[in-house]
Formats: structure tokens, sequence, C-alpha cells
């Protein structure tokens, strides 16, 4: 009988021993500790923090956009290519995000497979986006390019995001991208739909739909990286890829060299600095809003530029106001609101669900 009094006794020990790595181990957190009301406080501000920070962004992005396609215009006036101006800023944010990598000690030799092929791919879409815009721009005017590719964002942009990354998108969306479209067009006052007699080549369009098309990918892409992706590196790339593409263009098309229109106009280095700055800041708020809501919202609450150009055109160019134009304005900024209403109504139906499992006995 001892020997199996002896396999009792450490049976016993042994259910002891697992008693207590279980104890060891469980799971806690820090709002374990803290009342049930005040845990749902605090979740419910997080919510409302992140729908304020993703709102404001987008709207950030809008206004950096049409700033920095102030400055863009302004250098390209003097008599600098598209290209040209695109390859100054690509090779000003790799000359600021390379110290940034090291002192981050982020290494873009370790990232996952997908986000540098999705980072190279929204690069690639933005720059040849922005080139697109430029030259459609010079075929057909700013108002006709504005509105095709600042139109074609919005629709494409949730479309491409249900299809390829599973993005909801439901009625009240749709209400708030046809408002945000209808406002483009009346503010924009397109030639090709109010004048019958306009004769713009017609590859000024298809210039302004790509770019259009082209932002709404790059968008889409930037929804699918990972979450916790440093925006540093999405700078990077799209300084990387600007690069590496502008210098194979910007040869044949451009015909003066960059650095022969400073002495002429000293001021083009005001421009072109401020080309660099407000498309980083462009950059930075886009993603951060993409990395916080929907694509199809970002892209909303971004074409805000449509109105800080109408705005800027108003106050520095005192530009005569119609009453069209008035309402276009009034209709993106409704718009907006539409989608912070949503937003709003999305985090507290989100936290009321987490309160109720929170509730909800064991």
């Amino acid at each position: 009988m001892e020997p199996n009094c002896n396999k009792d006794q450490l049976i016993t020990e042994d259910l002891i021993r697992v008693s207590n790595v279980f104890e060891l181990h469980t799971i806690t957190d820090k709002k374990d500790d803290l009342p049930i009301n005040e845990s749902q406080s605090m979740d419910k501000e997080h919510y409302y923090w992140k729908a304020f920070l993703g709102i404001t962004m987008g709207l950030l992005s809008g206004a950096s956009i049409a700033i920095y396609d102030a400055f863009a215009l302004m250098c390209i006036k003097i008599g600098y290519s598209p290209s040209q101006v695109i390859l100054v800023k690509s090779l000003m944010m790799m000359a600021i995000t390379i110290p940034l990598l090291v002192y981050k000690t982020i290494n873009i030799v370790s990232l996952r497979r997908q986000d540098t092929l999705l980072n190279i791919a929204k690069s690639i879409c933005e720059n040849a986006g922005s080139l697109f815009f430029y030259y459609g721009m010079s075929n057909i005017g700013v108002g006709d390019a504005s509105s095709i590719a600042s139109g074609t964002t919005p629709i494409f942009t949730p479309l491409f995001a249900c299809i390829f990354i599973q993005e909801t998108f439901k009625f009240h969306d749709c209400v708030s991208v046809v408002t945000n479209v209808i406002g483009i067009v009346l503010i924009s006052h397109p030639n090709f739909i109010f004048d019958t007699n306009t004769n713009a080549p017609p590859l000024g369009y298809v210039y302004a739909f790509l770019a259009g098309i082209l932002l709404a990918i790059g968008a889409v892409c930037s929804r699918a990286m990972s979450h916790g992706l440093s925006l540093i590196v999405v700078v990077f790339y799209n300084g990387l890829c600007g690069t590496i593409i502008m210098l194979i263009l910007v040869y044949p098309t451009s015909n003066d060299r960059i650095y022969t229109l400073i002495p002429e106009c000293p001021i083009a280095i005001a421009y072109l600095v401020g080309v660099v700055a407000f498309f980083v800041a462009f950059l930075y708020s886009f993603n951060r809003s993409l990395q916080l809501q929907s694509a199809g919202k970002t892209t909303i609450l971004f074409n805000i530029s449509i109105v800080t150009g109408f705005a800027a055109d108003v106050i520095v160019f005192h530009k005569q106001i119609v009453d069209l134009e008035i309402i276009g304005a009034a209709l993106i900024i409704l718009s907006s609101i539409i989608v912070f209403l949503i937003t709003c109504f999305e985090m507290k139906h989100r936290v009321g669900e987490e309160t109720n499992l929170l509730e909800k006995p064991k």
C-alpha cells in the first residue's frame, strides 16, 4: 500500500503546483481594478477622442494640400515643370525622414513585406497622381481639373475599400458622398458642365480623372497597412519613390535646370519650402486620419481643400463670388458635418455595445 500512498501524494503535490501556476499567471488589466462606471467612462473618452482626432486630421489634410497646391502652382508659373517641383519635394522629404529613421531606430528593411509593397504602391500612385493633376490643370484649367479629381476620389475610394479591404459602405455614407460631389461641381464651376462651347483637349480630362483614381488607390493602400506602422516610414517611401520616378522624367519634361531659375526669381526658394512643408503636413495628417477611420470618410473630409482654395481666392485675390459657388461650399461643409454626425453615432453605438457586454452577468 505504501507505493500507492506515495503516488497519491505526488499527484496531490502536482495539482497544487498547477493551481499556483494559474494563480500567478492570471491576466490582469489596469481597468480591472477600476469600478465599472469609471472604466466605461475611460472607454467612452477614448473612442470619442479617437473620432475627434480622425476628423480633425482629415480636415487638416485637405487644408494642407490646398496650400501645397498653391505653392506648387506659383513654382510652375515661375517656370518650373511639375516634375521638377515634385523632385525637389521628394528629395527634401528624404533628407528630413532619414535622420528621423536613424533617431527612432526604424529599420525599413525589417518591415513586413506587405507593408513594404503597400508603401511602394501608395507612393507611386500619389506621385503619379500629382503629376497627372498638374498636367490636367494646364490642359483644362484649375476648375475642371479640381472638380474631376476631387469628385472622383470620394466615389472610388469607398468602392475600392469595399472590394479590397472589406470596409462597409452604408446608405448614409452614400448621402455624404453625393452631397460632397455636388458641392465640388458647384464651387469649381467646371466648363465641361456649365460651358457647352469649351474646346479643352480630352486628354486633360483623362489626366484629372487618373489623378483622382490614383489618390483613391493610395488611400486604400494606406488603410490596409499595419496599424502601428510609423508615419515616418510612409513619408520616407513617398520621397524615395518620387525621387526615382522624377529623376527619369525631369530631363525630358523640363526646359530649364532647377538652379538656373533661382537667381532670376529668389522668391522661388520660399515657394519650394512651402511646397515641402505643407506636403509633409498633408501626408502626416491624411495617413493619420486613415489609421483612425474609414477611407471613405477621410476622402470626404479631405475635399475641404476645395473650400480652402475657394476662400483663398476670395480673400487674397478678391475673386467675385457667384451664388452657385456659395451653395457648393455650403454643401461640401455639410458633407463634412454629415461625416462628423455619422462618426459620433457609430462611436456612441460601439460604446453602448461594450457597456452592455461589461454589465452582462457572467
